[in-house]
């Protein structure tokens, strides 16, 4: 696990930035990402008043990121979250390649409707699971990897907010 503090700056433009946001990372083991990055996505949500169904969700977005950067990207593979104020706020798995711009139009494309079940293309239908799951709060990038500083894709996703307690 890595951790490293993100720098905001200062509002104020006075002094140096602040360490407001806090992301962790996860090395994912390449036969078995998609498992341990629900595994990692679970036991970090688990202290959250999110629903059952909720985080249901969230392991099958996270699942289907995984796999495909397993699936189509080199490795090495990350799980990452960026925490605010100690709360995770944005989940994000990255790999080695360079897939940011394609994922990105994947991810906001229309999904069309086949006119028979024949018609029904089983690949290419993960990232619209991922947008219909996050409402479209979801989006690709390029980044650096954490352990190795290769340039790579990020494809994130905002996790939901939990319910504000007065």
């Amino acid at each position: 696990m890595l951790t490293e503090h993100v720098p905001v700056p200062d509002p104020g433009g006075h002094g140096k930035p602040r360490s407001r946001f806090r992301m962790t990372a996860w090395c994912l083991p390449p036969t078995s990402a998609a498992r341990r990055a629900r595994e990692l996505l679970r036991d970090q949500l688990s202290g959250l008043p999110l629903g059952a169904d909720v985080l249901d969700e969230l392991k099958i977005v996270v699942s289907e990121l995984a796999t495909n950067a397993t699936r189509y990207a080199p490795g090495p593979y990350e799980l990452r979250l960026l925490h605010d104020h100690g709360l995770p706020v944005r989940a994000e798995v990255v790999d080695a390649g360079a897939g940011a711009t394609l994922i990105e139009y994947l991810l906001d494309r229309p999904l069309p409707v086949p006119d028979r079940i024949d018609d029904l293309d089983l690949s290419g239908r993960g990232l619209r699971i991922v947008t219909e799951l996050t409402h479209g709060r979801c989006g690709a990038q390029w980044t650096r990897l954490c352990g190795t500083g290769q340039l790579g894709t990020g494809v994130w996703f905002d996790l939901p907010s939990p319910p504000h307690r007065p």
